[in-house]
C-alpha cells in the first residue's frame, strides 16, 4: 500500500471450512495523497447474525527512502452476540514495515494489537496479541520464495512457507503450507492494469476446505 499510485477498492471473502456461519468477509479503499503517502479505511467481518467480529480501521502507510516502507492502522473492534448478551467493544493498532535488503530479498514485520486491548474491562478478557515475521526472495523473475514465522498469544506458533510461479504475463499459481494446524494451500492469481482477481483453497485433514477470492480495482 506505501507506493501505490492509484485509487483502489478490494473486497474479498472466506468460506471456512464450508460453513456460512463462519464466513469472513473483508473491504478496503486506498488513496494515495502525492508527497505524504497513502490513506486508507477498511472494514471486516466474520460470523454470523447471532455471533460476530467486526473490525474497522484507519490505515496510513508510505515509503520512508528507495527501500523501507511503513504502514499503521487504528483499529476499531466491534463483538456482536446475540440479544442476550452485551455487546463488547475495544480500540488497538496493528504496525508493519517492509525493507528491501537486495533487489532479490526483502524483509517484513507485523504486530497486531501490542497494547494487549481488553473486550471486557471487568474479568480483563484479552485480545490476542499477533505478530510476524516473513522473507520473500526472487529466485528468478517469474519464480518467487516466501516464508512466515507467525506469534499469536492464543496459540502456538505457526510456520508458513509458499512459491509462486508467473505462467504467463499477469497470471501466477502459487502453494504453500503453514504447520498450526497443518494445512496445504492452493491459489491462482490475475492481474493487469486495473484489475486483480485472486483465487484460493485450502485443506486441512480434520476440518475440510475452505475457498477464498479477492478482488481489486485500481481506479
Amino acid at each position: 500500500m506505501a507506493d501505490w499510485n492509484d485509487l483502489a477498492i478490494g473486497i474479498s471473502y472466506e468460506n471456512r471450512f464450508s460453513m456460512k456461519e463462519l464466513s469472513f468477509i473483508n473491504s478496503a479503499f486506498a488513496m494515495p495523497v502525492n508527497k505524504i503517502g497513502c490513506f486508507g479505511v477498511t472494514f471486516s467481518r466474520f460470523g454470523f447474525t447471532d455471533y460476530s467480529e467486526n473490525k474497522i480501521g484507519i490505515a496510513y502507510a508510505r515509503c520512508l527512502g528507495p527501500h523501507l516502507k511503513l504502514g499503521l492502522q487504528i483499529d476499531y473492534l466491534y463483538f456482536n452476540f446475540s440479544d442476550k448478551y452485551e455487546k463488547r467493544r475495544a480500540a488497538t493498532f496493528e504496525l508493519g514495515v517492509q525493507s528491501d535488503i537486495t533487489d532479490k530479498l526483502c524483509i517484513g514485520a507485523y504486530i497486531f494489537n501490542p497494547i494487549n486491548a481488553n473486550i471486557n474491562t471487568t474479568i480483563k478478557e484479552k485480545i490476542p496479541i499477533v505478530f510476524r515475521l516473513g522473507l520473500s526472495y526472487k529466485i528468478t523473475n517469474d519464480f518467487l520464495g516466501t516464508t512466515e514465522l507467525e506469534y499469536n498469544s492464543d496459540k502456538n506458533m505457526d510456520y508458513r512457507i509458499g512459491l509462486e510461479y508467473n505462467v504467463l504475463k499477469g497470471f501466477s499459481i502459487r502453494a504453500g503450507v503453514y504447520t498450526n494446524p497443518a494445512t496445504a494451500c492452493f491459489g491462482i492469481g490475475y492481474s493487469i492494469k486495473w484489475f486483480v482477481i485472486d483465487i484460493s483453497a485450502k485443506m486441512n485433514q480434520h476440518t475440510g476446505f475452505s475457498f477464498q477470492s479477492s478482488l481489486i480495482f485500481r481506479l
